[in-house]
C-alpha cells in the first residue's frame, strides 16, 4: 500500500493539485525518518523508564530495610543503656560493700592486733577486697565512647 501511495506521488510530481498545493516528495521521507528517530526515542526512554522502576524498586526495598535496622538500633540502645544503668547500680553497691568489709577488716585487724594475735586469720579477705577493688576499678563501661551514637 504504501509502495502504491509513492508511485501516486510520484506520478504528481511537479504537477498542481487542488487548491493549487504542491507536495514535495522529498518531505515524506523526513517524515518517514523523523517518525523511526521517534520510535527510537520513544524505545529508549521506555528502557529508561523500566530501568529507573526497577532501580526505585531496590531504592524502596532498601529504605524499608534501613527504617527497620534504625528501629532495631533504637531498641539495641535502649537496651544497652538499661543494661549500663544496672550494671552501674550493681557497682556502686558492690563498691558499698567492699568498703563496708575494708572497714570491718580494719576493725578485725586492729582487734587482733590489740589482742596480740597475728592478722595472718584474714590475710586471704584482705587480699581478695584488694582483688575485688581492682576489679570494679576496670568496670567502667568506656566502651561506650567507642559506640556510634
Amino acid at each position: 500500500m504504501y509502495k502504491e501511495y509513492l508511485q501516486k506521488l510520484e506520478n504528481l510530481k511537479g504537477k498542481e493539485l487542488k487548491g493549487s498545493k504542491r507536495i514535495d516528495l522529498g518531505l515524506v521521507d523526513d517524515l518517514k525518518k523523523d517518525v523511526q528517530n521517534a520510535k527510537s526515542k520513544v524505545e529508549s526512554a521506555e528502557r529508561i523508564h523500566k530501568a529507573a522502576d526497577k532501580d526505585n524498586t531496590k531504592v524502596n526495598k532498601l529504605n524499608s530495610e534501613w527504617i527497620d535496622l534504625k528501629a532495631k538500633a533504637k531498641k539495641q540502645v535502649k537496651a544497652l543503656y538499661d543494661l549500663v544503668k544496672f550494671g552501674k547500680d550493681h557497682i556502686k553497691e558492690a563498691k558499698a560493700e567492699l568498703s563496708k568489709s575494708k572497714k570491718n577488716a580494719d576493725k578485725v585487724e586492729q582487734g587482733l592486733k590489740d589482742l596480740g594475735l597475728d592478722k595472718k586469720v584474714i590475710s586471704s579477705e584482705i587480699s581478695e577486697i584488694q582483688t575485688l577493688e581492682k576489679k570494679l576499678k576496670s568496670l567502667d563501661f568506656a566502651f561506650l565512647d567507642d559506640l556510634p551514637f
